[in-house]
């Protein structure tokens, strides 16, 4: 049987970190527990740090409903959470002090079936120094710029939703001019023009594009307040490392 103790507030901010999920598969095991979730728009990895002694057993802890699992550690008043759980498909059982909880969990967790076809492409490109993407038709496609951004900055792009709807943006990294840029909207509708410094650039001497859908504002928002490392190319997936977490928002096919 996997068992975890946790801080019920770190508990709770690392879960919500992956987004509006509804399902979430998190490895427990050495000093980290880890989640990862795939989706067409997005893949993220997260990884949370803890004190040895907080694991009593490695393993894995599967969240069939993650809007009740939050709601509970919300309303739970105790400082530190107990996740037990015999293996997939099983029971969830989520102890708060006085105050428990059953979740029952189904065999699958839909947001974790595409990783580990992503970790492979990941680990591809890992191993490549980030300088190649596999693509869904297994073409590689370079990735030629990289460079630290201060994600702080780029999050302020996902509080726009009300302002701009929901359009296609334009990300163009210039690493010569030491610019990251996002535009979106269309003529005559509500356009946004966003503008940080590319910090620590690598790259040619021209402005490499790419397209993305709606779900961009959504992806940047999963971000930590802290400097990120960019890793991109023209009519390429946005890959974004902020220490051990990563981040792929894919890009929009014309």
């Amino acid at each position: 049987m996997t068992e975890v103790s946790l801080d019920r507030k770190e508990l709770l901010g690392f879960v919500t970190g992956f987004g509006d999920v509804e399902d979430l598969r998190l490895e427990v095991a050495g000093t980290r527990i880890t989640g990862q979730v795939g989706f067409s728009t997005h893949y993220l990895r997260r990884s949370l740090v803890v004190d040895a002694s907080c694991i009593a057993k490695e393993g894995m802890i599967d969240i069939g409903d993650t809007a009740k699992f939050i709601l509970f550690c919300k309303k739970a008043k105790a400082v530190q959470i107990t996740l037990k759980q015999t293996g997939s498909g099983k029971l969830l059982y989520v102890n708060a002090g006085s105050m428990k909880l059953q979740l029952p969990t189904p065999d699958s967790i839909v947001s974790h079936s595409k990783t580990p076809l992503v970790q492979k492409i990941v680990a591809k490109s890992s191993d490549s120094m980030w300088t190649t993407w596999m693509t869904g038709t297994s073409r590689e496609t370079p990735l030629e710029v990289h460079g630290d951004i201060d994600a702080r900055d780029l999050k302020s792009v996902g509080g726009m939703k009300g302002v701009i709807g929901a359009p296609v943006f334009k990300v163009m990294i210039n690493a010569e001019e030491r610019e990251f840029s996002v535009q979106a909207g269309k003529k005559h509708t509500p356009r946004l023009f966003f503008t940080t410094e590319l910090q620590n650039p690598q790259g040619p001497n021209a402005t490499i594009g790419s397209t993305y859908g709606s779900w961009f504002m959504e992806c940047v928002n999963l971000l930590d307040d802290d400097t990120a490392t960019i890793h991109f190319g023209e009519g390429s997936v946005l890959i974004i490392e902020q220490n051990t977490d990563l981040l792929i928002i894919v890009d929009q096919k014309e």
